[in-house]
This record gives C-alpha cells, sequence and structure tokens, in this order.
C-alpha cells in the first residue's frame, strides 16, 4: 500500500514564535482511522535536506499551505513530481483557486473543502486504480495528460465535529514545537466557521455558519493535551470562540469540576464579550484573548463590513483588563478609501481602549473574498502572480497612499502605540486597574502577592518527550 506524507510548508516569513499547526493532524487522525499509513512533516521543522527526504521516502505527497506560501509549495510539487510522487493540494487557498496548482503542471490533483472524509476516499481510490473512482470523489479536481479530467464541486460542511477524531499530534514533532517555542503553546478548535461578514475573510473551506463540538469532547481533549503533552498555553483558534456565551460557561464550569489547572488564550469579536463571561473565562484559566478590531474609524469599520462601533471595542478592552485577562488586538492599514484622519481615529480609539499588544497588517486582498471581488480593479494581477500576499505589503493599489507610505505608516503606528503603552502615566494606569482586579478577586491577588515575595512556587512544567 502507497504511503501518504502530509505537509504544511513553512511560510517565507515566521513572524510569531513557532508553534503547532492542527490541519494535517485532524487528516492524519482519519487516515489512520482507516487504517492507510500516514506520516506528517512540517517544513518549519528541520532543514530542506529533511523536506527532500521525507518526500522520497513516501508516495503520495499532500500539501498544505498558508495563501503568502503557495508559490513555495508549488516548488516543493515539483522537486516531488521529479521525483516520480503523485501531489495533490489542499487546504482554504485550493478551495478557493485550484486552478493556480493544476496549471503549475506539478501537482496531480487538488481537494477543496474540509478533506477528514474526502481524502480517505481519494487514497483508497487511487489504490484501486479505478478512474471511475477518482470522478467520484468529492471536491477533487485532477489532471490527465495534461487537461482537466475532473473538478468535483466542494463536499457540504461536516456537521456533526463530535465524529471527528482528536488530530493525531503523536504523528507532529511536539517536542521540537516545544524547544523553539518558549510558551510551549498547543492549538485547539472547538468551532468551525463564522457568520459574520467581513470583506477580507476566506470563508470557502469552513463556511460562514457556525459549527460546534459538545463540552464534553472539548474538555476530554484538553484533558488528554495536559496529562500528555503537559503545554504552556492552550490556544483556542476557533474564529470567534465567544459567539455562543452560554457554551464558554459551560466549557468553564467543566473546565473547574475536573480541576484542569493550565493557561488558555482565546480569539473573539468586542461585541461577543460581557464582564461575567469574562470573570468566568479568567477563573477557568483565560489569561490573553485576541481581538479583530481592525481600524478605529467607524468609516473604516463600515467599509470591512465588520459591523463594530468604536465604542464597543473600548468597553471590550475595558471589560478584558477589569477580568484580569491581556489583550492583543489585530490592526489593517490601507483600507479602501482610507485617509489619515482614519488613522488618527484608529489611534484615539486604541489609546481609549489601551490593548496590551497591537499587530497591524496592510489590507491585502485575497483570492475568494469580497474584497477581491470589489477591488479587482486596484489589484495589480502581475505583483499577484509574483509575491501574491504579506503582512507589510500588497498588491492592492491604494487610492491615497504608496505602497511605501503605507509600510511606513504600519510602522510608525506601532511605534508609537508602544512608546506611549510604556508611558509612566499608562504603566500608572494599568497598577490603579490590576489593583482594582485583585481587590474584587482577593484569592488571585494573594497569589500573586506570593509569587512577587517568592512564597508560592512558579508552576512547574514537566519535560515532554518526542511524540514524533
Amino acid at each position: 500500500m502507497r504511503k501518504t506524507l502530509l505537509t504544511y510548508v513553512k511560510p517565507h516569513i515566521q513572524e510569531d514564535p513557532l508553534s503547532m499547526i492542527l490541519g494535517i493532524g485532524y487528516l492524519g487522525a482519519m487516515l489512520e482511522r482507516e487504517g492507510l499509513p500516514v506520516a506528517c512533516w512540517d517544513e518549519r521543522i528541520g532543514s530542506d535536506a529533511d523536506m527532500r527526504r521525507a518526500i522520497e521516502e513516501h508516495d503520495i505527497i499532500g500539501f498544505s499551505a498558508l495563501t503568502p506560501n503557495i508559490r513555495r509549495a508549488i516548488a516543493w510539487a515539483k522537486y516531488a513530481k521529479e521525483k516520480g510522487k503523485t501531489t495533490i493540494m489542499g487546504g482554504p487557498h485550493a478551495s478557493v483557486d485550484p486552478e493556480i496548482f493544476l496549471d503549475s503542471g506539478h501537482f496531480d490533483f487538488v481537494l477543496k473543502g474540509e478533506a477528514e472524509y474526502s481524502l480517505p476516499q481519494f487514497i483508497k481510490a487511487l489504490e484501486g486504480g479505478r478512474e471511475g473512482d477518482l470522478d467520484a470523489v468529492p471536491g477533487l479536481s485532477g489532471m490527465r495528460e495534461g487537461q482537466l479530467a475532473f473538478d468535483n464541486p466542494a463536499p457540504p460542511l461536516i456537521k456533526k465535529l463530535d465524529e471527528l477524531p482528536m488530530p493525531a499530534r503523536h504523528l507532529l514533532p511536539m517536542q521540537s514545537y516545544f524547544e523553539n517555542n518558549p510558551e510551549h503553546l498547543c492549538y485547539m478548535f472547538t468551532t468551525r466557521g463564522c457568520p459574520f461578514k467581513c470583506i477580507f475573510c476566506q470563508k470557502e473551506l469552513t463556511g460562514r455558519g457556525f459549527r460546534v463540538r459538545s463540552t464534553e469532547l472539548i474538555v476530554d481533549e484538553l484533558e488528554h493535551l495536559i496529562k500528555t503533552y503537559d503545554p504552556g498555553v492552550i490556544l483556542f483558534v476557533d474564529e470567534i470562540l465567544t459567539l455562543r456565551k452560554k457554551r464558554i460557561h459551560e466549557m468553564c464550569d467543566e473546565i473547574l469540576r475536573r480541576g484542569l489547572k493550565f493557561e488558555w488564550v482565546a480569539n473573539t469579536r468586542a461585541d461577543c464579550v460581557d464582564y461575567p463571561l469574562l470573570k468566568h473565562m479568567h477563573r477557568a484559566g483565560c489569561r490573553r484573548i485576541y481581538y479583530g478590531w481592525e481600524s478605529g474609524s467607524q468609516r473604516m469599520l463600515d467599509v470591512l463590513k465588520k459591523d463594530l462601533t468604536p465604542e464597543q471595542i473600548v468597553e471590550a478592552a475595558r471589560m478584558t483588563r477589569r477580568a484580569g485577562i491581556w489583550a492583543k488586538v489585530y490592526l489593517i492599514v490601507g483600507s479602501p478609501g482610507e485617509t489619515r484622519e482614519d488613522l488618527e481615529e484608529t489611534e484615539k480609539v486604541m489609546r481609549l481602549a489601551g490593548p496590551d499588544l497591537i499587530r497591524i497588517s496592510v489590507y491585502n486582498p485575497l483570492i475568494g473574498t469580497e474584497s477581491w471581488d470589489t477591488n479587482a480593479a486596484n489589484i495589480d494581477m502581475d505583483d499577484v502572480g509574483e509575491n501574491y500576499v504579506s503582512s507589510n505589503r500588497s498588491a492592492y493599489s491604494h487610492e491615497n497612499f504608496t505602497q511605501v507610505e503605507l509600510e511606513e505608516l504600519r510602522k510608525n503606528m506601532a511605534r508609537t502605540y508602544e512608546s506611549w503603552y510604556y508611558t509612566y502615566p499608562q504603566r500608572v494606569r494599568r497598577f490603579y486597574e490590576r489593583a482594582l482586579y485583585y481587590l474584587e478577586n482577593p484569592h488571585y491577588g494573594k497569589k500573586r502577592l506570593g509569587r512577587a515575595v517568592g512564597l508560592v512556587p512558579p508552576p512547574q512544567r514537566h519535560i515532554v518527550t518526542s511524540h514524533h
């Protein structure tokens, strides 16, 4: 039986600390469930020689890459084809733009949509050697003799997420992740999908619905993660973890009932939190929240279809601090029609909100999004074909700024905010807010004071043996 290798292609720039991935872990778990031989390889771990060796040792090479890195995926597929391998591409970009892979001449197949069920079906059909079986695989597009032979629509979204196994983390280099990430960060999903209509978001893979896992299975996986890998922090990579607040209250109750002690991070929106929820989340271990705010200008929020107001942003930040949770926010500069006045509004709102960290990207329309469709006339397609996208540059020709000016605005906003954040008045403000938090929650105040004077030891972390 042919052996499958599922690969994750590394970014051209690794901006965040190295941490684990989940997509190929889920696919690997499904192949194992079906008794199909599989290995996973994360190109960020090891050298080019290691990647070449992994490709050479397997027969079917599955690629996964974020949109900015598809050129590198195509280059690796070329190498795999030169070694006589069967190549297939999956993931979000393949779901909205399969032609870029098939037209390269280096991919035999593209698999669109959620692939937990269709990938095993594809491999079994390939093993059977009957062309008709391949033609029937949902989401599969295939080439024969240099021509597109079939192009099947993506399968329906997976409704019952509880039927999926936990991702096969034992196929991933967990120890290498921990060695390269000081926080020992682990990722985990509890939902898929997002019902909001932000114009820059690719939704083809997970959809605009909202599908959830059961509380029991979520906390079972948390317990397994903690006992098996002893992570420093668990990041829930759901697009909006707290969309249904009752569900998160139930999850926090179960975490506390089982006595699980760990720190975790959530992604969510400013209008999907309230103070009782944030306080409950903190009790259950939440220490950071990542918010997608994008702008402090109401005009730009409307352009981006964020369905938010600056007032909601500021109130969410205040509630988050009051609950004892640290906030990181994502911003965009260079949205269509943005002016210096809009950017000044953003800076003003950020100072009112006072998040602990801001991460700023240049507006970048992605194929398969409303931003791509509505701004096509202002996108340099030659630039897209050569570079695709990056967080600090864009193929979008802005009405009011050059690319050089946008990059300088991005850097200046980050530098200006950071220098403001560390001024003496802001340090006093945060000290005052922390003091109020500890007065309202004396248990945590005693623990913090005890650690400060050395009476309470810091949490211990055990050494995790390699699972790869």
